[in-house]
């Protein structure tokens, strides 16, 4: 994949990921400017135990059930003149998601799904699923307790499992959320930021709180 700015400088098209689908727009916005990311330390370690959960449940679905995984996927709008890229964590008949969480959710988060919605569209499938799991410095102590036996629909403690259909009605909006960040960039001014309880996580909360307020 060549760098943002290669890519500006042949065709035009901003290139956004899947994984910024209805996040903070101004955050996307830093990351596109290049700023560079600076990670609280207890984020990184989230990062990591997220990284260690994804490689083992992923290797169960690759070896037990066929699955590719963290394949690379790209969307190209020349109306809208943006990509959307994305590395869809495992694929077969239809993509399936995984998210390390440090408590579940009882419902997916709305950007999890404009996510997968995302991989949704590329793969044309009808539904997805999105796997969320309870992040553990050992992974497989969760993992060993999922019962697989009625796969893709698995259950376990400190694991949930969601089917997701594909909504086209969100898709359009993600690319209503992904265009408006363009036209901010364009015109060189950040978009409002959320300003909620996302922000003490993200890599550019430096450049929204200089002052380290709130």
């Amino acid at each position: 994949m060549t760098s943002l700015n290669q890519r500006q400088e042949n065709d035009g098209f901003l290139e956004f990921y899947a994984s910024e689908a209805l996040t903070c727009p101004r955050r996307i916005y830093f990351r596109l400017k290049g700023y560079p990311e600076k990670w609280p330390e207890f984020v990184r370690v989230r990062l990591n135990q997220g990284i260690n959960t994804h490689n083992v449940l992923g290797e169960i679905l690759k070896n037990r059930f066929g699955f590719e995984l963290e394949k690379h996927m790209i969307l190209r709008s020349s109306r809208l003149g943006f990509e959307i890229h994305g590395r869809v964590d495992a694929i077969r008949d239809f993509p399936i998601e995984i998210k390390g969480k440090t408590s579940l959710p009882r419902v997916p988060y709305d950007y999890h799904l404009a996510q997968l919605n995302i991989y949704l569209r590329w793969a044309e499938a009808e539904y997805g699923y999105l796997y969320y799991i309870k992040l553990h410095e050992e992974p497989m102590k969760i993992i060993r307790k999922i019962d697989f036996s009625r796969f893709p629909i698995v259950k376990g403690p400190n694991f949930r499992a969601f089917e997701v259909p594909y909504d086209g009605k969100l898709f359009r909006e993600t690319l209503k959320h992904f265009y408006n960040v363009k036209r901010h960039y364009e015109k060189g001014k950040p978009p409002k930021g959320w300003n909620d309880y996302a922000c003490k996580f993200c890599p550019y909360r430096y450049l929204c709180y200089s002052d380290g307020g709130e």
